[in-house]
């Protein structure tokens, strides 16, 4: 529809230019091959999503021919009536939480091809109240990164949680967060300067072609989370 393409070329440039978007660490993205961008997640509309998987449209890295970003999305979100179609325009990769899981063979080709893969570990968008405080990481990031031997770039995403505040469940790092109660306050119109950083590559090489437990997978991401809380703070 047309109303769906003219917001997927309306918000890149909302973030750019209302929101003041600044990228900072591109050069520690591999200027070859693929590799995993691994953000904390926060706000409400997908906004940080869009601005993710569209960000190198306006930001030119050390390789020009990359133009998305690849996200892992709740397969919900991509097909549900209306709000997907919007999904679609970007560059979701549908992930099934009901057992059909991850399609690897979509992935395959993005690997394949040296474009970047995007996943928020912490499967679920901080709220206003939780800010960043992030949740326990899953383990999807290990994954990935295992089987395809191609770093982790640990990212900080800053100032969604204000740009587009939702309110959920108060922060509790003991319990798995959740994925639906969350209630969106404002659309992304409040100004607010956004950043994204991207850290420095890290690599578990040690465990390449090793089979490892789901306990040592969620003992690995806990490395990936103490990464993007150290950028988030730095950049605070």
């Amino acid at each position: 529809m047309h109303i769906h393409r003219f917001f997927r070329k309306f918000i890149p440039w909302w973030a750019r230019y209302y929101h003041q978007l600044q990228i900072s660490g591109m050069n520690n993205i591999p200027k070859k091959g693929s590799a995993i961008i691994a953000p904390n997640h926060s706000g409400g509309f997908d906004y940080d999503n869009f601005t993710l998987m569209s960000v190198l449209e306006h930001f030119a890295g050390n390789n020009a021919a990359r133009k998305k970003v690849w996200l892992c999305y709740h397969d919900k979100w991509v097909y549900y009536p209306g709000w997907g179609d919007l999904v679609q325009q970007f560059s979701p990769i549908p992930i099934n939480l009901e057992g059909k899981g991850i399609p690897w063979k979509l992935i395959d080709y993005i690997v394949k091809k040296g474009e970047l893969i995007g996943i928020m570990p912490e499967g679920h968008s901080n709220c206003i109240w939780e800010r960043y405080n992030l949740w326990r990481f899953y383990p999807g990031v290990i994954k990935l990164h295992l089987r395809y031997e191609i770093p982790i770039i640990p990212t900080a995403m800053i100032g969604f949680v204000n740009a587009c505040p939702i309110t959920s469940v108060r922060y509790n790092p003991e319990k798995i967060p959740p994925w639906d109660n969350e209630v969106m306050i404002i659309p992304p119109i409040v100004p607010q300067k956004l950043k994204i950083i991207y850290g420095k590559p890290i690599e578990f090489s040690e465990y390449f072609g090793k089979s490892v437990t789901k306990q040592g997978m969620y003992e690995l991401a806990a490395i990936v989370r103490v990464k993007v809380k150290e950028l988030i703070q730095k950049n605070l």
